[in-house]
């Protein structure tokens, strides 16, 4: 059996009518009166009405359906029932609202003047909304009290819910069309725009295109002159003559109606120019009536400023102002290109000169390798004309540089900046070391290389001559070292018979360490050179390891006993071995080991911890010292290179240079971690692999 009554059946039948109604048009003003005529006629009301606010809240359209026919109530009614009555109840609730006789509720207003309300007895009144915006309210009506119920209401508020988006719809697709239209023919100046760099051109054609969307009888664009003080007309539509029209000229006056627009830097719109006090009539502006004004607004600034004229009084409406601002718009982007091109033409007459005045050598190529430009020094240094290199390979330069770019490729398209060292030749195979540095340029219009090879003689020079005093140091210093070391041993073994030989002993043994610091500081100046050329070969062997350390504690450990130093040496297991070059990491541990103990203050500490894993073995060296400040941690390991403190504390700067060759010599790394804070002094790492003996 169904429970359907005749009245729930009515409501399906009219929600039924009312979602086919929304789907099939988007004439919504039709839709509108169907789905009004027939609500009445589904829920026995004697009639209906609907109102309709702008984006503003404002009232933009009043319906009602009365004695079976659409009737429009006066808008001075739909405003006093939007503020008083039930409608500006819902207006203000934002919810639907059922009452079942008018006259016992006092938030129905009786307005004894209009028949229609005072016959009502019984109403539904219900808001069509979205989450954030309230669109309409919708209200039937009945003559007779107690006719609606809480399904009336319920049905109600489903037709407002389906009719909130079938006008949304509805909006956004006039909206649309209006944009499209508004769009195409913008589109049309953009393409103008970019079509043309003579600007008098382009704003010629800007005004052309404008008239499609804007009727005017006249239409200018002034532009401030060079000192920002006077309008001058370069464009000018619908003047009597065009040629008086383009000499007028406007000095400044803060009052009148440009410059008020460009001051404030918005549209200006005088519907009546006789109303102006500060209007200026001219012999082109006589028969003007209406007038709007755009400023032009490029990068922030005005530089200038749109207008239209009308002969009508009161022409334009707050949608031609809009028009007339985006065409101001187009306009001002059109001299913004202007001013960049005249920039960017300055700026390319510039960097030539640079280009070709550098003392530096400069070429340009793309990213095959191919030579686009190249600079005068480049060819005095290389001997040869300009003609000669264009187009050419960059491997004619040197062979290694086209390499060199395939391998740089993905670097420089990310903007990095790398650099190259290498020695060119010139047409007399005279040889000139250059130091190189790559980036990523825009070459007219496309992705280029820019190459800048300095002259680095001079410092070849000075490093070659810093080079030959170290070897010099080396080749003179090694031997009588080794022959003091040797006769230390040898007075040492004589001495054994002497009674008073342990405090001999002593002294020779201090004699003896201070002898083998100077040894491994000259053969580490030594090494450093041949481990960079790959001249030292490693001779490794089984070494245990806490045997090393056992003696970098007695090399170190004495320098650390005189300042009252804690040097903590965390012991090893006794079978951990490792296969190495004992010599050349013992003198690293104790290069590192000695630096902590030599910028360490008095009473510090310092401590070496070793950890293993099964790929490798980790040195840890830690002290209290002064730190190392962050813009030293980059360079601490170059050759020659020391920490800022460092001034005051003799040497070289190649202890640790050597520590990182000879570490990276076997495939290690070294590192070091300072927030460069005084007391909290650095840690160093030593990261060796751990590798199986071959024979």
């Amino acid at each position: 059996m169904s429970l359907e009554t005749p009245r729930v059946s009515s409501r399906l039948d009219l929600l039924y009518l009312v979602t086919r109604e929304f789907n099939a048009d988007l004439d919504i003003d039709q839709v509108l009166r169907n789905v009004l005529s027939a609500t009445v006629a589904a829920a026995g009301a004697s009639d209906a009405s609907l109102i309709l606010f702008d984006a503003e809240g404002k009232l933009a359209t009043n319906l009602a359906f009365s004695d079976f026919k659409m009737q429009k109530r006066s808008s001075t009614v739909m405003e006093t029932i939007t503020q008083k009555g039930v409608a500006g109840w819902v207006r203000v609730n934002r919810t639907g609202l059922l009452i079942e006789d008018v006259n016992n509720d006092e938030r129905w207003y009786q307005d004894e003047s209009n028949p229609e309300l005072v016959e009502v007895r019984s109403a539904v009144c219900v808001p069509i909304q979205l989450p954030d915006t309230l669109i309409g309210i919708l209200t039937i009506t009945s003559r007779q009290p107690n006719k609606f119920e809480e399904g009336d209401l319920a049905m109600l508020s489903i037709i407002a819910d389906q009719a909130a988006f079938a006008l949304t719809n509805a909006r956004l697709f006039e909206a649309e069309q209006q944009r499209r239209r508004l769009g195409d023919t913008l589109t049309s100046i953009t393409q103008t725009i970019n079509s043309s760099l003579d600007l008098d051109e382009v704003l010629d054609l800007i005004l052309e295109q404008l008239w499609l969307v804007v009727e005017y009888d006249s239409s200018s664009i002034l532009l401030f002159d060079d000192d920002y003080a006077t309008l001058v007309v370069r464009a000018a539509k619908g003047f009597d003559n065009i040629e008086d029209a383009l000499k007028v000229r406007l000095t400044y006056d803060e009052y009148s109606p440009n410059y008020q627009a460009i001051y404030m830097k918005i549209p200006f719109v005088i519907p009546d120019v006789d109303q102006e006090p500060h209007w200026i009539k001219s012999t082109s502006s006589v028969n003007v009536r209406s007038w709007i004004g755009a400023p032009l607004i490029a990068r922030g600034e005005a530089v200038g400023i749109l207008t239209v004229d009308s002969h009508e009084l009161d022409k334009y409406q707050e949608d031609n102002v809009k028009i007339v601002a985006t065409f101001a718009d187009h306009a001002a982007t059109a001299v913004a290109n202007a001013q960049a091109v005249t920039q960017l033409q300055k700026a390319e007459a510039t960097y030539a000169s640079l280009f070709e005045d550098s003392t530096d050598i400069i070429f340009i190529t793309d990213y095959d390798g191919t030579i686009l430009d190249i600079n005068r020094k480049a060819c005095q240094i290389l001997r040869r004309p300009k003609d000669f290199f264009i187009k050419s390979s960059i491997s004619f330069i040197d062979p290694q540089l086209k390499k060199y770019l395939a391998d740089q490729t993905k670097r420089l398209k990310v903007w990095r900046e790398p650099s190259i060292e290498l020695e060119v030749k010139d047409a007399y195979r005279q040889t000139l070391p250059l130091e190189i540095k790559v980036r990523q340029i825009q070459y007219k219009g496309k992705d280029g290389v820019e190459w800048v090879g300095r002259d680095i003689s001079a410092r070849k020079e000075i490093e070659q001559l810093r080079q030959d005093m170290v070897n010099m140091l080396v080749h003179d210093l090694r031997g009588p070292l080794g022959n003091i070391i040797n006769i230390i041993d040898l007075i040492k073994m004589m001495l054994a018979t002497q009674p008073d030989h342990p405090k001999l002993l002593n002294f020779l043994d201090m004699a003896k360490r201070s002898g083998q610091t100077i040894k491994d500081l000259v053969d580490s100046m030594l090494d450093v050179s041949r481990l960079e050329e790959g001249e030292v070969p490693l001779q490794r062997s089984m070494t245990n390891i806490g045997d090393l350390l056992l003696a970098v504690k007695e090399q170190v450990g004495p320098q650390a006993e005189s300042k009252d130093m804690e040097l903590t040496i965390d012991p090893v297991p006794d079978d951990l071995v490792i296969w190495l070059d004992t010599s050349l990491i013992r003198r690293v541990l104790i290069n590192v080991v000695g630096n902590a103990v030599k910028y360490t203050p008095l009473e510090g500490h310092i401590s070496v911890s070793t950890s293993t894993t099964e790929t490798g073995i980790h040195f840890t060296v830690s002290d209290d010292g002064p730190g190392i400040s962050p813009q030293n941690l980059t360079t601490i390991f170059d050759k020659f290179s020391r920490a800022d403190y460092s001034t005051s504390i003799s040497g070289v700067g190649l202890g640790l240079a050597f520590c990182k060759l000879a570490v990276e010599a076997h495939e290690g790394k070294i590192y070091v971690e300072s927030d460069g804070i005084p007391g909290q002094g650095s840690t160093f790492h030593i990261v060796l692999p751990i590798m199986e003996p071959t024979e």
